[in-house]
C-alpha cells in the first residue's frame, strides 16, 4: 500500500519542467497538503481510487521575470488550458502566455494594454475580465492547436491560431447586436453576448459559449452559431425573474460533454453532445441549513460561490473550486453517487483559519470519506482557484495574491510557486 505522495517511486512522479527553482520570499504561513491516496478496490470513477501529487509550476513567490523557465517566472495566471502537443496557454493580465513542452514561458498574444485589436498575436489587444462579475474569464484549447479566449470586456470569443507558422488573433463570435432565441442561428459575428462569458471546445472542434442568458454552439468551421437553450429553471433561485447565471469557466470531456460553473446561483451546467442543457450539480438554495449540508448527491451538494471548473478528459470526474471555499470538490462524471471534497482547507463553507494566518503541521488522514457535516477527516490544501487543466487531466491550482504563504508537502518541503500542478496517478500506480 502506498498512502503518501512521497511513497511513489521516481518513475511514477511527474517530470519537472526545466528551471526547477523553488522560489524565494517571506513565508507568512505554512499550509498543509496531504493527498488522498487510498489504494483499495474501487469502481471506475470512485474518488477513493484517485491519488494526487503536487509540484511547482509558475508564479514564483519571490517574484520573477516575465518569461524564461516556467518555475522561475513571475505573474499569476487566472486561466490555463493545454493542447495535445504539450503546450500550455495561460491568461495573465492582458497577455496570453505559452509554456512550451521544454518548460519555457513567454508572451504569445497581447500587448499588455486594454483594448480590442485582431491580427498578429503580439499586437492583439484584449479586455480580459472587464465588464464581468468577479473578473471571469477562461481559455479553451482545441485539438487543432487553436486557443479560444473568453474576452468578456469586448463581449467576444477570440481565437488564437497559427497561420503560415505565425500566431494570429481573430474574433470567433460576438461583437454584434443580435440576441438569439432558442433554436435560432446566425453568423457568429452578428450575435451579442451579455454578462459573464465562458467557453469550451469539444474534440470535434465545436465551440460552446455560455453567457448569463444561456448556451450557444458554434459550428466547427465557425460559420454559424445556434442558441441552444436558456438556463434550466432548477438552477435558479425560487421566484427568480432574471433567469440568469453568472458563468465563470467552462471545460469539455472527450465524449463531447461540456460543463460550465456559475458563481451565482451556485450551479454546474452540462451541455450534452446533442445540445441538451442540463442542471448537472449544485444545490440552489438560500436557506442556511441547506447550505451547511456538505457533500451528497450532485444536485443536493452546495457549492459556495465557485469560480472555477475542470473536467477529467475521460469524463470520470468534474472538479469545482474557488469562491468562499478554499478546496477542491469532486463531482462524479456520471452524476451518480456523491460528491467528495478531495482537498480541503478548514471546515466546509467557512475556512476555520483565515488564509493570512498559520495553520500548523500537516495532517495525514488517508481514511477520509469526503463527508463534511459532521466534521469529517479531510485532506488539507489551500486552493483559492483552479486555473485549469492540461490535456492529460492534471489540475493547476493557485492561491489568491493576497495570501502571503506557500504550501508544505509532507516529505518534500515547501512549494516555491503560487500556481502549482496537481498530478493524478492511476489507481494502484506505484
Amino acid at each position: 500500500m502506498c498512502c503518501h505522495p512521497c511513497d511513489l517511486s521516481p518513475d511514477a512522479r511527474p517530470p519537472r519542467l526545466h528551471g526547477g527553482s523553488r522560489g524565494a520570499g517571506v513565508v507568512v504561513g505554512v499550509w498543509a497538503l496531504v493527498l488522498l491516496s487510498m489504494v483499495m478496490p474501487a469502481a471506475a470513477g470512485d474518488w477513493r481510487a484517485e491519488r494526487w501529487r503536487a509540484s511547482d509550476f509558475t508564479s514564483t513567490l519571490g517574484g520573477g521575470p516575465d518569461g524564461g523557465p516556467v518555475e522561475q517566472a513571475g505573474g499569476t495566471p487566472y486561466a490555463l488550458c493545454g493542447d495535445v502537443a504539450g503546450n500550455l496557454f495561460l491568461a495573465d493580465g492582458q497577455f496570453i502566455d505559452i509554456v512550451t513542452p521544454d518548460g519555457v514561458r513567454s508572451h504569445l498574444a497581447g500587448t499588455g494594454e486594454y483594448g480590442f485589436r485582431d491580427g498578429e498575436a503580439h499586437q492583439a489587444e484584449f479586455r480580459l475580465g472587464l465588464n464581468a462579475n468577479y473578473g471571469a474569464h477562461n481559455l479553451a484549447c482545441g485539438h487543432d492547436g487553436a486557443v479560444f479566449v473568453s474576452d468578456g470586456g469586448n463581449r467576444r470569443i477570440r481565437r488564437i491560431h497559427q497561420d503560415r507558422r505565425q500566431w494570429r488573433v481573430d474574433t470567433w463570435a460576438g461583437g454584434g447586436n443580435r440576441r438569439l432565441r432558442q433554436g435560432e442561428a446566425a453568423s457568429p459575428g452578428t450575435v451579442s453576448f451579455s454578462g459573464t462569458i465562458a467557453v469550451a471546445v469539444t474534440v470535434k472542434g465545436e465551440v460552446t459559449v455560455a453567457d448569463n442568458r444561456g448556451a450557444y454552439r458554434i459550428t466547427r468551421d465557425g460559420s454559424r452559431i445556434s442558441y441552444l437553450a436558456n438556463w434550466p429553471e432548477s438552477a435558479q433561485y425560487e421566484n427568480a425573474k432574471s433567469g440568469k447565471l453568472n458563468v465563470m469557466m467552462g471545460d469539455a470531456d472527450l465524449a463531447g460533454n461540456v460543463y460550465f460553473v456559475s458563481r451565482t446561483p451556485h450551479a454546474v451546467i452540462r451541455v450534452t453532445p446533442q445540445g441538451e442543457v442540463q442542471h448537472f450539480a449544485g444545490l440552489v438554495a438560500t436557506d442556511k441549513a441547506a447550505r451547511l449540508a456538505g457533500d451528497g448527491p450532485p444536485r443536493r451538494a452546495y457549492f459556495n460561490t465557485p469560480t472555477s471548473i475542470a473536467v477529467q478528459p475521460d469524463g470520470s470526474a468534474v472538479y469545482v473550486c474557488g469562491g468562499d471555499e478554499y478546496d477542491i470538490r469532486r463531482i462524479p462524471g456520471d452524476g451518480a453517487g456523491t460528491t467528495a471534497t478531495l482537498m480541503q482547507n478548514g471546515q466546509w463553507y467557512a475556512a476555520s483559519v483565515h488564509p493570512n494566518q498559520s495553520r500548523g503541521p500537516a495532517v495525514m488522514k488517508p481514511a477520509a470519506q469526503g463527508r463534511l457535516k459532521p466534521d469529517g477527516h479531510l485532506t488539507l490544501l489551500m486552493v483559492s482557484h483552479l486555473v485549469g487543466r492540461d490535456a492529460q487531466g492534471n489540475l493547476y491550482g493557485s492561491m489568491n495574491h493576497w495570501s502571503g504563504m506557500t504550501q508544505l508537502v509532507e516529505g518534500e518541503g515547501l512549494l516555491g510557486t503560487r500556481v502549482f500542478r496537481l498530478q493524478r496517478s492511476e489507481a494502484g500506480a506505484r
